[in-house]
């Protein structure tokens, strides 16, 4: 058995579930930190990914120096990890 291959963006859109959009997720992360989107001072990354099972979307933004990073279920939009710290 060979290493465990991370599945690319056009595999992902096969997998079950990823019911959220991208602007879906990241309102979620919005949302849970309190934020609008006109609040950001940018975002880094956005980027849908497969971990344990699921479509997570791994997003991180800043904010007055902050830098947020959230795990967002692709098909409920629960957030799995959240972290904020000094950037």
């Amino acid at each position: 058995m060979t290493g465990i291959n991370k599945l690319n963006d056009k595999e992902l859109e096969h997998v079950a579930g990823g019911a959220l959009t991208e602007d879906e997720a990241l309102a979620k992360a919005l949302e849970h930190a309190q934020l609008k989107r006109d609040q950001l001072d940018f975002v880094k990354k956005m980027e849908m990914d497969y971990e344990r099972g699921r479509k997570v979307w791994e997003i991180t933004f800043y904010q007055g120096g902050l830098e947020y990073e959230y795990d967002i279920d692709a098909e409920n939009g629960k957030v799995l990890k959240f972290e904020k710290d000094w950037d």
